[in-house]
């Protein structure tokens, strides 16, 4: 840990590697220093407390998933699901973030502030995508009323899979998890999609091994 840039990283890196390995209630800067050969103090230099640290994290998250966002991409539904393909595999990387997020919430009233934006953000962004699906036909034109059940479930299942993952005893396997949910996203557009969206969703999932 030779200098600032290279040490920072290395105690994020570590820090996530663990957190996910045994959960992040469970790895403090004592566990996380003798993981890494080195003195509290040198941790507690870049990242006074936790929190500080999951901030770190929460902030690499939400870069990575907005680089992942503003991606260009194909059109329709396939062009869709790539995304949240995309969405899926970077926040598992994530994952233990995710299965700490209820307490993490309560306990940090700052962070629970700007996460709550950041859904608004996010439902937003998801709408807007859906109603460019309908107006290019991909999925059928329904009214706000009957969209929001459906924008709501699909927000849910992007937020929650990690969570639902691991009580179905899948989150030690990477591909896996990730294709079951995504397939899980598919069947609910499947319900409101066109005969062209019903295509593109099996040209999407023909993509799985």
């Amino acid at each position: 840990m030779s200098n600032k840039i290279s040490t920072r990283e290395t105690i994020v890196n570590k820090a996530l590697e663990m957190y996910n390995a045994y959960g992040v209630e469970y790895v403090g800067v004592r566990e996380l220093a003798k993981e890494l050969n080195t003195k509290g103090g040198n941790i507690t230099y870049y990242f006074p407390t936790k929190n500080d640290l999951l901030q770190e994290l929460a902030e690499r998250l939400t870069a990575s998933n907005s680089e992942i966002l503003q991606r260009s991409k194909a059109p329709g539904l396939y062009g869709f699901m790539e995304m949240n393909k995309a969405l899926y595999f970077n926040q598992y990387q994530y994952r233990a973030f995710f299965l700490s997020l209820p307490l993490w919430l309560q306990q940090n009233i700052a962070f629970a502030k700007k996460y709550r934006e950041g859904l608004i953000t996010r439902r937003k962004l998801f709408t807007q995508e859906l109603e460019t699906l309908v107006n290019e036909g991909y999925l059928l034109s329904l009214s706000a009323k009957d969209m929001e059940p459906v924008l709501g479930a699909l927000s849910a299942t992007g937020r929650l899979w990690i969570c639902e993952a691991t009580i179905d005893g899948l989150i030690d396997q990477e591909e896996k998890a990730v294709h079951t949910y995504l397939r899980r996203m598919a069947g609910l557009l499947q319900l409101i999609a066109t005969e062209e969206g019903k295509a593109d969703l099996q040209k999407f999932l023909k993509t799985f091994k």
